[in-house]
């Protein structure tokens, strides 16, 4: 990706095709509606108190209509979905360069969280937050404290590493917001996560927190760890 020489948000290692990621220097973006200014105000604490030293607020796109019908609870999909998809679009898929994105509910888990971590050097995506879903999701252990997944919900906490997934989550984004009427994360989930390479740590990073929400609880559903289904190595991956 050509970005070692501008930060040093990752380096990479001679074992096992690893690379180690520093958090703390990734361009990091979360988004906040305007209106919000208290979880604007408890977002850059948080991250300020982590160490983040890149991180911007980005104004949610707002006044996008749901379809007819929608879930309670779930008719701001399409605008979280856009505001998303416009992030990317000026970063990554601009220059390139890796991205984490927030959404503005998110708490840090303080017995996972680490700054800076080794990851498989083929990584087009880190899910630092997820969701179990449906139920129908993969988590596969990879013995070094992550699992690379499939079908797994929730955007709350992604690191984009690819140019080329990231084109794929506002393609097939789009469609499933659009013309199935779903949230996009669903449509990663299931259409996304197993054309690329996809990890998540045991225990997630971020959580949804019930406290930042007004009507839906996740809490319970994004702070617990996926269950593993196998373990393999890193050299053993596909």
């Amino acid at each position: 990706m050509g970005i070692d020489s501008q930060v040093s948000y990752r380096k990479k290692t001679t074992q096992g095709g690893v690379m180690q990621i520093d958090l703390r220097n990734v361009r990091t973006r979360w988004i906040n509606v305007d209106k919000d200014e208290e979880k604007a105000r408890q977002m850059n604490e948080l991250l300020d108190s982590l160490g983040f030293t890149n991180h911007e607020r980005f104004s949610a796109v707002t006044g996008i209509a749901p379809h007819e019908g929608v879930r309670p609870g779930e008719e701001h999909y399409r605008n979280c979905a856009e505001s998303h998809f416009k992030i990317l679009e000026e970063t990554i898929l601009a220059d390139g360069e890796p991205v984490l994105i927030l959404e503005d509910d998110v708490e840090v888990n303080p017995e996972a969280f680490v700054a800076e971590f080794p990851i498989p050097e083929n990584a087009d995506c880190i899910y630092l937050g997820v969701s179990t879903g449906d139920g129908s999701f993969e988590a596969i252990n990879n013995n070094d404290g992550f699992a690379k997944i499939k079908r797994v919900f929730a955007t709350h906490a992604i690191l984009h590493m690819s140019k080329e997934m990231s084109e794929d989550i506002i393609r097939f984004g789009k469609k499933w917001i659009y013309e199935m009427c779903r949230p996009f994360d669903v449509g990663i989930a299931y259409e996304i996560q197993s054309m690329y390479n996809v990890y998540t740590p045991h225990i997630p990073f971020f959580y949804q927190a019930d406290s930042k929400n007004t009507f839906n609880k996740w809490e319970e559903v994004t702070k617990n760890p996926l269950p593993m289904k196998k373990k393999f190595t890193i050299g053993t991956m596909i």
